[in-house]
């Protein structure tokens, strides 16, 4: 006779004995920072793990930079570059009739429904703008405490402080941080200067000249759309980018490029060969391209940047917009002056130049140990899977990667959550300095 016995994990014997001695397992608290996907994704899988999570937002309500207000980084007309299918949580599908590729606004329904349907606001601390994360007890390592979160709230136009204390701590803020933009280059400018998160409306610039510097896919979208209202619309693009449309093949061209069969295609090459093949597969697809955008060269092997964006090409195609593959130098009065030594005069400028990562509420010596370096815009901060630093127990970083991909958030809450109720194991030092298995 074969007997089989299952062992249950820790907490979970810990719990049963003390439900059976008729004492109640208090709940492990743990801060949630922000309540955009990635941390309504946390506070979700907080719940489900038996935690108790407390979401701090600065904002009036969830939605993080899908917000339509002040708060928020998205213009009106905004349609995302990925799919509904990539842009959706697990258990929550979009309707079949949502388009494959829906507005911010829809974006933003989607994300109150979602935290709505999840009993999500209950938890929920809005008017919150965390100030400071620290470690209790004896700083970074094992033997340290619990985590102090102190955060400021302004009423009547008075600002007052809190701090609470939580067993663990979630950073949920996103990449999209701050707008980045070289201020000494626009410090002697006269120019009106701003950033595409500030961006809203083609209406605002009617009648003006303006300067988009960044043509991937913000500054490409937007200088579309300007096309329509201003007097003029250059774009400065130093960076040579393959320009994709939303589909290919009459399916989303994020579900041609993350696919299982492409994935294996990869498998046994180098990342520079991996590289060539993309290159190739880019130039085959990207169609008609004016002459005066720079196309990433084949050979090659460096990673391929892509903008997925519908109308760029054909709007330079037909004159609506001049592109410069040019790097603005300076601003000085209404002129800016390019790299190739040559000048235009300007009555607007965008900057589309992404974002830098921040993190104001973490002490000196926690972004230290994290390695924290907001000038680097695609790994700003060294963690294991983007999510763990192993010197500090008990917090974890979701959403910190670029991309609006909700199902990866969605893992990255999983595995943090499941770490802090004692479910799953902590990633072992072997697994950290080994890195990703891929």
């Amino acid at each position: 006779q074969l007997s089989v016995v299952v062992q249950a994990p820790p907490y979970r014997v810990h719990r049963l004995q003390r439900a059976m001695a008729g004492i109640p397992t208090p709940k492990r608290r743990v801060a949630i920072l922000g309540a955009g996907p990635s941390g309504l994704s946390a506070c979700k899988a907080a719940l489900e793990e038996g935690l108790q999570p407390t979401i701090f937002e600065q904002a009036v309500g969830v939605g993080g930079l899908w917000r339509q207000d002040e708060s928020g980084k998205v213009w009106r007309s905004l349609r995302t570059n990925l799919s509904k299918y990539t842009c959706a949580f697990s258990d929550t599908p979009w309707p079949g009739d949502a388009p494959d590729f829906v507005g911010g606004s829809e974006v933003q329904q989607y994300l109150e429904d979602f935290a709505s349907r999840h009993g999500l606001l209950d938890c929920l601390r809005t008017g919150c703008r965390t100030t400071h994360v620290e470690r209790a007890g004896e700083g970074v390592g094992e033997t340290a405490g619990p985590w102090t979160v102190t955060w400021e709230t302004c009423q009547d136009g008075q600002k007052s402080s809190s701090s609470e204390s939580f067993e663990f701590v979630i950073v949920a803020t996103g990449i999209f941080s701050r707008p980045s933009i070289d201020m000494a280059c626009v410090a002697s400018s006269t120019s009106r200067v701003t950033h595409a998160a500030s961006y809203r409306d083609p209406e605002e610039f009617r009648g003006e000249r303006v300067l988009v510097i960044g043509a991937a896919f913000s500054g490409a979208d937007i200088a579309v759309e300007l096309a329509s209202t201003a007097a003029s619309v250059t774009v400065a693009a130093k960076r040579p980018v393959w320009y994709l449309p939303r589909y290919l093949g009459g399916r989303p061209t994020d579900l041609a490029f993350y696919s299982r069969a492409s994935h294996d295609k990869g498998k046994g090459i180098s990342e520079a060969d991996r590289n060539s093949r993309r290159h190739t597969f880019f130039a085959s697809i990207v169609g008609d391209v004016p002459s005066s955008i720079r196309l990433p060269r084949q050979a090659d092997g460096d990673l391929p940047f892509v903008a997925i964006t519908d109308h760029f090409p054909a709007a330079v195609l037909d004159g609506r917009l001049e592109v410069l593959c040019v790097q603005v130098t300076h601003l000085d009065g209404k002129a800016a002056f390019f790299s190739d030594g040559s000048s235009q005069e300007y009555d607007a400028v965008i900057f589309a130049t992404g974002y830098q990562l921040d993190l104001p509420f973490l002490s000196d010596d926690l972004r230290t140990v994290i390695e924290f370096n907001p000038a680097d815009l695609l790994q700003p901060a060294i963690l294991h899977e983007s999510v763990w630093r192993p010197e500090l127990p008990g917090l974890a970083f979701v959403g910190l990667y670029r991309g609006p991909f909700f199902a990866a958030m969605e893992l990255q809450a999983r595995w943090a959550c499941g770490v802090f109720s004692g479910r799953l194991a902590p990633p072992s030092a072997e697994e950290v300095e080994r890195g990703p298995v891929r």
